[in-house]
């Protein structure tokens, strides 16, 4: 198809999303098998809908009052996006039919209730005689009517001195939050800089005593493992000078500049003291902080846990105590170059053991051993470029264009093109490294559970927080060249004063001992701060897939008023802060009950 009939394909069909009179009408305009996701439209969540039935089911539920969903938002005023990076509508090879082309294209639309514009994205495959049904369609909220988010730069009066107006408004930050937001890091900081262009007052609590400590302490060859542009900040992307994949230092340093740069406010050397209790009568928290020493009681409406995953996952054997030599976690790690001609044990098979590996090697230590006690999902950082990155996050489209695409997909559905062929094609690319890796002893997993489908990294990534992949960066090759020995599958039974003993009988002399083994679940974070009763509340799982397909818990409603969980990618935060900004916007606003 030219232009001008994909343009007009995708124009139709619009009409008709626009014409349709309820959720039945509205289904029907998708495949048998079609999927819908939506963001904040048709209900204050995030939900995702696959076929016709469920589709129509949820538009047309009534459980709000005596309108349905469908009517109550009204939709209206759809047309085709044709000036953003994403371009006029295009077409797209459809999954599984070689030669069969699909149509996609961005769309904006307006809300009725609550008062608001939208912004869409849909994926239409061709259907019988000339007609087309849409595959996928997000719905996303993306403005409130009135209280849009402003694009271009603030203007200050030449009557406002900036360093007075600015003391001004950190007084009415910190004796009137409206948000308290635990963690200083990537996350915390995008859900500050967004909430302060929006105008709601945000207050971060950063535990370590400089912004960025928490990349800056970690070990010394630490770098994002995505490529910086899918890595950019909110509003603020990296400078052309930084290197592809940002090393942690450079990371660190520029979160210090862009919380002075986006004028957040941080407490720093501050931490949130057990248990902050929220007042149903009032909508507010009660907290306590302490600021370096002092206490300080805080009442904001809102509370976002930022922080993370939980602390490090020290496992335990006996003997640790016996060990004569350094016995730490990955996070404690400062760097190899003191353990020069020694021999090295790293427990775990990660992404932090490859790293950590790496570094030993690199800086001269006599023999180095992975302990993989399970199989690991294993992706080429080169594979992942080119079949992840590169296509996708093209530096011709703003960081904003590639978020909205990337998160137009529901993530059900990736994890089925995943089992389907796409994981499959991923393998191929990477078929000498596996089979290399396989041959050292090194085992492979692309399953979350036996016979579950081939899912790989956006599985992992989805259901673990990528927690049993490594993203290759170059220690595969070094388990290959036998610089980085495995001893895979056996469990360890003791440490002694100068090794590692396994149930098999077998033993590892050992100068250093180093566990690469991960971290506590992020629900641990939450009941170190607000108790274990807060299972009972939210449940004991934030992250992974809930039964729609959507992540349990995060930027979207939790069960308890005013608690939210920030976690995630650079990206998350990115793109999802925005929806949490607009939840808290609307309950001031009196538009969200």
């Amino acid at each position: 198809m030219n232009a001008d009939e994909t343009l007009a394909v995708a124009t139709k069909w619009l009409e008709s999303l626009g014409a349709a009179k309820d959720g039945a009408t509205f289904a029907d305009l998708f495949i048998p098998t079609g999927w819908l996701r939506d963001l904040l439209c048709f209900s204050w969540d995030f939900r995702t809908m696959a076929g016709r039935g469920k589709i129509s089911e949820f538009l047309d539920n009534k459980s709000a009052g005596d309108k349905s969903r469908f009517e109550h938002a009204a939709l209206h005023n759809f047309q085709i996006e044709t000036t953003s990076t994403i371009g006029p509508p295009a077409t797209f090879p459809v999954p599984g039919n070689p030669g069969v082309q699909g149509v996609s294209a961005a769309f904006t639309f307006s809300v009725t209730s609550p008062p608001a514009s939208g912004r869409g994205f849909f994926r239409l495959f061709p259907e019988g005689a000339g007609g087309w049904k849409a595959f996928t369609v997000l719905m996303n909220l993306a403005e409130l009517a009135g209280h849009e988010e402003p694009t271009g730069r603030p203007l200050i009066s030449g009557d406002i001195i900036w360093e007075e107006d600015r003391a001004k408004k950190i007084i009415e930050i910190e004796n009137d939050p409206t948000v308290v937001i635990i963690g200083g890091g990537q996350a915390g900081l995008m859900c500050g800089t967004r909430f302060g262009r929006m105008g709601i007052r945000a207050l971060v609590i950063e535990r370590t005593g400089r912004v960025g400590d928490v990349w800056r302490n970690r070990y010394p060859n630490l770098r994002l493992h995505t490529p910086a542009h899918h890595s950019s900040f909110l509003y603020c992307p990296y400078p052309k000078t930084f290197p592809e994949f940002v090393p942690k230092e450079k990371l660190a340093d520029f979160l210090e500049g862009y919380a002075v740069g986006q004028e957040i406010h941080v407490w720093l050397s501050s931490t949130v003291l057990p248990t902050p209790i929220y007042n149903d009568a009032t909508k507010r928290w009660t907290v306590e902080i302490d600021r370096a020493g002092n206490h300080v009681t805080l009442a904001p409406k809102h509370i976002i846990m930022a922080t993370g995953n939980g602390k490090a996952k020290i496992p335990t054997w006996p003997g640790m105590d016996s060990f004569a030599g350094p016995l730490y976690h990955s996070d404690s790690h400062t760097g190899a170059a003191l353990f020069k001609g020694k021999r090295v044990i790293v427990v775990g098979a990660c992404n932090a053991a490859g790293d950590i590996c790496h570094d030993f090697v690199n800086k001269g230590a006599a023999e180095v051993t992975m302990i993989q006690r399970g199989a690991t999902c294993v992706i080429s950082s080169a594979a992942a470029d080119k079949a992840l990155f590169s296509a996708a996050l093209s530096e011709r489209q703003t960081i904003e264009d590639i978020d909205f695409v990337n998160h137009s997909m529901p993530h059900a559905l990736t994890l089925e093109l995943a089992a389907s062929g796409g994981t499959k094609r991923l393998k191929e690319m990477d078929q000498k490294l596996h089979d290399d890796l396989t041959k050292a002893g090194f085992k492979l997993t692309w399953e979350l559970t036996p016979g579950g489908g081939e899912v790989g990294l956006v599985g992992f990534f989805f259901d673990r927080t990528a927690s049993g992949t490594l993203l290759d960066m170059g220690c595969g090759q070094l388990i290959v060249e036998g610089k980085v020995k495995v001893k895979q599958g056996v469990e360890i039974e003791k440490l002694e004063s100068d090794g590692m003993v396994f149930k098999d009988g077998s033993r590892i002399q050992a100068d250093v001992i180093v566990l690469a083994t991960g971290y506590e679940p992020i629900i641990a974070n939450a009941v170190a701060i607000f108790g274990e009763g807060i299972k009972e509340k939210i449940g004991s799982k934030i992250w992974g897939l809930d039964e729609e397909g959507e992540l349990n818990c995060c930027y979207r409603p939790t069960g308890v008023p005013g608690l939210w969980f920030a976690p995630g990618a650079i990206q998350h935060s990115r793109f999802f802060s925005k929806h949490v900004a607009i939840q808290i916007l609307a309950q001031e606003l009196g538009l969200k009950f």
